[in-house]
């Protein structure tokens, strides 16, 4: 999209896909989730003088949070999930690690977008794999989080997580989306909502 570029990062034991967009022209950037260690995105950052705005996350479970301390930069997430980044039992880090809690407190989206360089970044609502959880959708870019996979989808057999709300919340709102639509998810390959439209099992 123009001068907007996207650069991946795959972080953390659990393989956490992590995503900073910029502008080639302005060096202002975003980053979409953020897990630890940070030592590649602060890198990247650094290397090539970019100004970090804020971080954007799809949801607060501890595998896309864990980072957050490492930054300074104003942090968006949905309501639903606002305390999870304080409650180490909320954000499961308690079941899988040292006890997680994030310093200060995030803002909230509001209505369903943000702006990055003139663009709206859309905030696509899709709960399921937990209360709280957004895709976020940038021209033909959707960044999924823990919600839809190459073909297959988020986990609910945890705590606050429903498959018929997961289900109905792909279908209803990310199904909809133009075929040739990019999907960036939270963990694993990309994917387009075309080939998930056809291949995805849980879809059908």
């Amino acid at each position: 999209m123009d001068e907007i570029t996207l650069k991946e990062f795959e972080i953390g034991t659990l393989s956490n896909n992590s995503y900073l967009i910029y502008s080639q022209k302005t060096k202002n950037s975003f980053l979409i989730d953020c897990p630890s260690p940070t030592d590649q995105i602060r890198e990247f950052i650094d290397k090539n003088k970019l100004k970090l705005l804020f971080i954007a996350l799809t949801h607060a479970h501890f595998d896309h949070i864990a980072g957050l301390n490492d930054f300074s930069q104003d942090v968006f997430i949905d309501e639903a999930e606002k305390s999870y980044l304080k409650d180490p039992n909320l954000n499961r880090s308690s079941f899988f690690l040292a006890p997680l809690s994030i310093k200060r407190s995030p803002k909230v989206y509001q209505g369903d977008s943000l702006a990055f360089e003139g663009r709206q970044i859309e905030v696509i609502h899709t709960p399921g794999h937990s209360p709280g959880g957004v895709s976020l959708r940038l021209g033909k870019w959707l960044f999924s989080g823990d919600a839809l996979f190459f073909r297959t989808v988020g986990r609910t057999d945890i705590p606050d997580a429903s498959a018929e709300l997961l289900i109905k919340s792909i279908n209803e709102k990310l199904m909809v989306l133009p075929e040739d639509t990019i999907v960036y998810p939270g963990h694993g390959p990309k994917t387009r909502i075309g080939e998930e439209l056809k291949n995805n099992p849980y879809l059908a």
